[in-house]
Protein backbone atom coordinates (compact mmCIF):
# COMPACT_ATOMS: atom_id res chain seq x y z
CA UNK A 1 0.00 0.00 0.00
CA UNK A 2 1.16 3.56 -0.69
CA UNK A 3 2.18 5.45 1.94
CA UNK A 4 0.16 8.74 1.83
CA UNK A 5 1.41 12.22 3.08
CA UNK A 6 -2.10 12.37 4.32
CA UNK A 7 -2.00 9.94 6.86
CA UNK A 8 1.76 10.67 7.65
CA UNK A 9 1.66 14.19 8.11
CA UNK A 10 1.05 14.32 11.76
CA UNK A 11 3.35 11.47 12.68
CA UNK A 12 6.09 12.59 14.88
CA UNK A 13 9.12 13.28 13.04
CA UNK A 14 7.51 13.20 9.68
CA UNK A 15 7.48 16.61 8.08
CA UNK A 16 4.21 18.90 8.08
CA UNK A 17 4.25 21.21 4.47
CA UNK A 18 1.67 23.34 6.92
CA UNK A 19 3.54 23.79 10.01
CA UNK A 20 6.55 24.99 7.45
CA UNK A 21 4.55 27.53 5.91
CA UNK A 22 3.25 28.46 9.64
CA UNK A 23 6.96 29.62 9.78
CA UNK A 24 7.04 31.25 6.28
CA UNK A 25 3.80 33.77 6.69
CA UNK A 26 6.05 35.51 9.49
CA UNK A 27 8.10 36.37 6.52
CA UNK A 28 5.54 37.32 4.19
CA UNK A 29 5.25 41.22 3.71
CA UNK A 30 3.89 43.10 0.84
CA UNK A 31 7.05 42.15 -1.79
CA UNK A 32 6.35 39.05 -1.49
CA UNK A 33 2.91 38.95 -2.19
CA UNK A 34 3.39 41.13 -5.25
CA UNK A 35 5.91 38.98 -6.40
CA UNK A 36 3.43 35.56 -6.15
CA UNK A 37 1.29 37.91 -7.91
CA UNK A 38 3.28 38.60 -11.15
CA UNK A 39 4.92 35.05 -11.35
CA UNK A 40 1.03 34.24 -11.54
CA UNK A 41 -0.28 36.84 -14.38
CA UNK A 42 3.22 35.84 -16.34
CA UNK A 43 2.38 32.27 -16.67
CA UNK A 44 -0.92 32.72 -17.45
CA UNK A 45 -0.43 35.36 -19.69
CA UNK A 46 -1.97 38.18 -18.14
CA UNK A 47 -4.01 39.66 -15.29
CA UNK A 48 -6.94 39.32 -18.01
CA UNK A 49 -6.64 35.81 -17.93
CA UNK A 50 -7.43 35.94 -13.39
CA UNK A 51 -9.92 38.79 -13.18
CA UNK A 52 -13.38 37.51 -13.51
CA UNK A 53 -12.20 33.76 -13.90
CA UNK A 54 -13.05 31.04 -10.82
CA UNK A 55 -9.64 29.45 -9.77
CA UNK A 56 -9.45 26.48 -7.67
CA UNK A 57 -5.91 26.38 -5.35
CA UNK A 58 -5.58 22.03 -5.01
CA UNK A 59 -2.54 21.97 -2.36
CA UNK A 60 -2.59 25.58 -1.62
CA UNK A 61 0.26 25.68 1.42
CA UNK A 62 0.63 28.72 2.83
CA UNK A 63 -2.26 30.50 0.93
CA UNK A 64 -0.02 32.89 -0.72
CA UNK A 65 -1.35 31.99 -4.56
CA UNK A 66 -5.27 31.82 -3.29
CA UNK A 67 -4.21 35.17 -1.94
CA UNK A 68 -2.73 36.26 -5.28
CA UNK A 69 -5.56 35.56 -7.48
CA UNK A 70 -7.89 37.12 -4.72
CA UNK A 71 -6.32 40.38 -5.32
CA UNK A 72 -5.65 39.81 -8.93
CA UNK A 73 -9.52 39.50 -9.39
CA UNK A 74 -10.93 36.46 -9.26
CA UNK A 75 -14.44 35.94 -9.32
CA UNK A 76 -14.23 33.21 -6.80
CA UNK A 77 -11.46 31.50 -5.07
CA UNK A 78 -11.69 28.09 -3.73
CA UNK A 79 -8.65 26.81 -1.27
CA UNK A 80 -7.72 23.08 -0.91
CA UNK A 81 -5.44 21.16 1.29
CA UNK A 82 -5.20 17.89 3.38
CA UNK A 83 -2.81 19.40 6.06
CA UNK A 84 -4.48 21.50 8.94
CA UNK A 85 -1.73 23.70 9.82
CA UNK A 86 -2.18 24.86 5.93
CA UNK A 87 -6.14 25.53 6.11
CA UNK A 88 -5.18 27.66 9.18
CA UNK A 89 -2.46 29.11 7.17
CA UNK A 90 -4.63 30.34 4.73
CA UNK A 91 -7.16 31.20 6.94
CA UNK A 92 -5.50 33.94 8.50
CA UNK A 93 -4.14 35.42 5.38
CA UNK A 94 -8.25 35.55 4.50
CA UNK A 95 -9.10 37.28 7.85
CA UNK A 96 -6.92 39.94 7.50
CA UNK A 97 -8.59 40.85 4.14
CA UNK A 98 -11.63 40.82 6.13
CA UNK A 99 -13.09 37.01 5.36
CA UNK A 100 -14.31 37.64 1.67
CA UNK A 101 -17.22 35.75 0.55
CA UNK A 102 -15.77 34.96 -2.80
CA UNK A 103 -13.09 33.57 -0.97
CA UNK A 104 -13.40 29.62 0.39
CA UNK A 105 -10.99 27.54 2.40
CA UNK A 106 -11.81 24.10 2.28
CA UNK A 107 -10.08 20.80 3.67
CA UNK A 108 -9.67 17.72 1.31
CA UNK A 109 -7.52 15.25 -0.48
CA UNK A 110 -6.52 15.34 -3.58
CA UNK A 111 -6.88 12.20 -4.07
CA UNK A 112 -10.47 11.71 -2.88
CA UNK A 113 -12.33 11.83 -6.29
CA UNK A 114 -16.32 12.20 -4.38
CA UNK A 115 -14.45 15.39 -2.66
CA UNK A 116 -12.79 16.90 -5.73
CA UNK A 117 -16.05 16.63 -7.67
CA UNK A 118 -18.14 17.73 -5.12
CA UNK A 119 -16.05 21.42 -5.39
CA UNK A 120 -17.80 21.62 -9.40
CA UNK A 121 -15.62 23.22 -11.87
CA UNK A 122 -13.12 26.19 -12.42
CA UNK A 123 -11.75 28.19 -15.11
CA UNK A 124 -8.15 27.91 -13.58
CA UNK A 125 -7.16 24.80 -11.83
CA UNK A 126 -3.38 25.37 -9.97
CA UNK A 127 -1.51 22.90 -8.23
CA UNK A 128 2.09 23.66 -7.65
CA UNK A 129 4.03 21.17 -6.34
CA UNK A 130 1.62 19.51 -4.87
CA UNK A 131 0.60 16.40 -6.43
CA UNK A 132 3.95 14.56 -6.32
CA UNK A 133 3.66 14.58 -2.67
CA UNK A 134 0.53 12.95 -2.24
CA UNK A 135 1.81 9.60 -2.19
CA UNK A 136 -0.49 8.78 -5.71
CA UNK A 137 0.51 11.20 -8.49
CA UNK A 138 -1.14 9.46 -11.09
CA UNK A 139 -4.63 9.27 -9.25
CA UNK A 140 -3.92 13.01 -8.48
CA UNK A 141 -3.44 14.11 -11.57
CA UNK A 142 -6.96 11.67 -12.87
CA UNK A 143 -8.79 13.32 -9.93
CA UNK A 144 -8.11 17.00 -10.72
CA UNK A 145 -8.92 16.88 -14.24
CA UNK A 146 -12.74 16.52 -12.95
CA UNK A 147 -12.29 20.08 -12.23
CA UNK A 148 -11.73 21.65 -15.58
CA UNK A 149 -14.50 22.10 -17.99
CA UNK A 150 -13.24 22.41 -22.31
CA UNK A 151 -11.04 25.61 -22.24
CA UNK A 152 -9.77 25.30 -18.16
CA UNK A 153 -6.30 25.94 -17.75
CA UNK A 154 -4.89 23.69 -15.42
CA UNK A 155 -1.41 25.08 -14.53
CA UNK A 156 1.23 22.28 -12.30
CA UNK A 157 4.14 21.80 -11.22
CA UNK A 158 5.84 18.37 -11.41
CA UNK A 159 9.12 17.33 -9.53
CA UNK A 160 11.84 16.50 -12.84
CA UNK A 161 13.19 12.94 -13.32
CA UNK A 162 16.63 14.12 -12.88
CA UNK A 163 19.51 11.92 -13.55
CA UNK A 164 22.58 14.53 -13.61
CA UNK A 165 25.22 12.89 -11.33
CA UNK A 166 26.07 16.08 -9.33
CA UNK A 167 23.08 17.47 -8.37
CA UNK A 168 22.00 14.01 -7.37
CA UNK A 169 19.52 11.84 -9.09
CA UNK A 170 16.16 12.16 -8.13
CA UNK A 171 16.01 8.24 -6.88
CA UNK A 172 19.16 9.51 -4.52
CA UNK A 173 17.45 12.31 -3.16
CA UNK A 174 14.32 10.04 -2.40
CA UNK A 175 16.19 8.20 0.01
CA UNK A 176 17.85 11.88 1.54
CA UNK A 177 13.96 12.29 1.94
CA UNK A 178 13.08 9.31 3.31
CA UNK A 179 15.84 9.51 6.12
CA UNK A 180 15.17 12.86 6.82
CA UNK A 181 11.71 12.04 7.42
CA UNK A 182 12.80 9.38 10.00
CA UNK A 183 15.30 11.74 11.84
CA UNK A 184 14.80 13.48 14.97
CA UNK A 185 15.25 17.24 15.21
CA UNK A 186 18.91 17.69 15.85
CA UNK A 187 19.69 15.50 13.24
CA UNK A 188 17.24 17.09 10.67
CA UNK A 189 19.17 20.50 12.11
CA UNK A 190 22.27 18.72 10.58
CA UNK A 191 21.10 17.60 7.58
CA UNK A 192 19.99 21.47 6.79
CA UNK A 193 22.92 22.26 7.49
CA UNK A 194 24.95 20.01 5.25
CA UNK A 195 22.23 20.57 1.99
CA UNK A 196 22.92 24.44 2.71
CA UNK A 197 26.99 24.08 2.53
CA UNK A 198 26.49 21.62 -0.03
CA UNK A 199 24.05 24.39 -2.16
CA UNK A 200 25.97 27.20 -1.55
CA UNK A 201 29.10 25.05 -2.94
CA UNK A 202 27.26 24.50 -5.69
CA UNK A 203 26.57 28.28 -6.29
CA UNK A 204 30.18 29.32 -6.04
CA UNK A 205 30.96 26.87 -8.17
CA UNK A 206 29.06 28.19 -11.32
CA UNK A 207 30.26 32.24 -10.47
CA UNK A 208 27.19 32.99 -8.45
CA UNK A 209 27.26 35.13 -5.15
CA UNK A 210 25.81 32.85 -2.74
CA UNK A 211 24.69 35.68 0.00
CA UNK A 212 23.02 37.95 -3.76
CA UNK A 213 21.31 34.75 -4.05
CA UNK A 214 19.91 34.14 -0.75
CA UNK A 215 18.87 37.84 -0.58
CA UNK A 216 17.32 37.97 -3.64
CA UNK A 217 15.14 34.54 -3.06
CA UNK A 218 12.13 35.85 -2.50
CA UNK A 219 11.91 37.10 -6.52
CA UNK A 220 11.43 33.38 -7.23
CA UNK A 221 7.12 33.61 -6.59
CA UNK A 222 7.70 35.30 -3.66
CA UNK A 223 8.94 32.02 -1.85
CA UNK A 224 11.62 32.07 0.80
CA UNK A 225 14.98 30.65 0.96
CA UNK A 226 15.32 28.57 4.31
CA UNK A 227 11.73 27.58 4.17
CA UNK A 228 12.08 26.05 1.09
CA UNK A 229 14.89 24.03 2.42
CA UNK A 230 12.95 22.25 4.84
CA UNK A 231 10.86 21.76 2.33
CA UNK A 232 12.96 20.09 0.04
CA UNK A 233 14.48 17.67 2.68
CA UNK A 234 11.37 16.99 4.07
CA UNK A 235 8.71 16.95 1.24
CA UNK A 236 7.66 12.81 1.51
CA UNK A 237 6.51 11.57 -0.24
CA UNK A 238 7.81 12.30 -3.23
CA UNK A 239 7.45 10.97 -7.00
CA UNK A 240 8.81 12.64 -10.17
CA UNK A 241 8.35 12.60 -13.85
CA UNK A 242 10.14 14.27 -17.26
CA UNK A 243 8.82 17.01 -18.88
CA UNK A 244 7.61 14.33 -22.10
CA UNK A 245 5.70 11.76 -19.21
CA UNK A 246 3.32 14.53 -18.19
CA UNK A 247 2.74 15.83 -21.49
CA UNK A 248 1.69 12.97 -22.85
CA UNK A 249 0.05 11.95 -19.78
CA UNK A 250 -2.25 14.68 -19.74
CA UNK A 251 -2.28 14.72 -23.94
CA UNK A 252 -4.17 11.62 -23.66
CA UNK A 253 -6.82 13.05 -20.63
CA UNK A 254 -7.40 15.67 -23.58
CA UNK A 255 -5.67 18.59 -22.75
CA UNK A 256 -3.03 20.62 -24.97
CA UNK A 257 0.26 21.49 -23.54
CA UNK A 258 0.18 25.56 -23.87
CA UNK A 259 3.22 26.16 -21.92
CA UNK A 260 6.09 25.06 -20.34
CA UNK A 261 8.98 25.82 -18.37
CA UNK A 262 11.70 23.03 -18.07
CA UNK A 263 13.60 22.51 -14.98
CA UNK A 264 17.35 22.23 -15.55
CA UNK A 265 17.63 19.56 -12.68
CA UNK A 266 15.58 18.39 -9.54
CA UNK A 267 13.62 21.60 -9.71
CA UNK A 268 9.98 21.55 -10.81
CA UNK A 269 9.19 21.58 -14.33
CA UNK A 270 6.33 23.96 -14.66
CA UNK A 271 3.31 23.38 -17.43
CA UNK A 272 -0.28 25.16 -18.27
CA UNK A 273 -2.72 22.79 -20.17
CA UNK A 274 -6.02 23.76 -22.05
CA UNK A 275 -8.61 21.31 -21.88
CA UNK A 276 -10.11 20.63 -25.28
CA UNK A 277 -12.54 18.28 -26.18
CA UNK A 278 -12.15 15.54 -28.63
CA UNK A 279 -13.68 15.64 -31.75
Amino acid sequence: MAELYENSYNNKNHFSFGKNWQSFLKTLDDKRINEAKKSLVNFLGGEEKIKGKTFVDIGCGSGLFSLSAYLIGASKVVSVDVDDFSVTCVKHLKEKQNNPPRWEIIKGSALDENFIKSLGQFDIVYSWGVLHHTGDMHKAFENITLLTHELSQLYLAIYNDNKLFFEGSSSFWLKVKRLYNKSSRITKRIMEGIYIAYFVCGLASHFINPITYIRNYQSLRGMNFFTDIKDWLGGYPYEYASTETIVNHFKNLDFMCAKTIPARSIGCNEFLFIKITRN
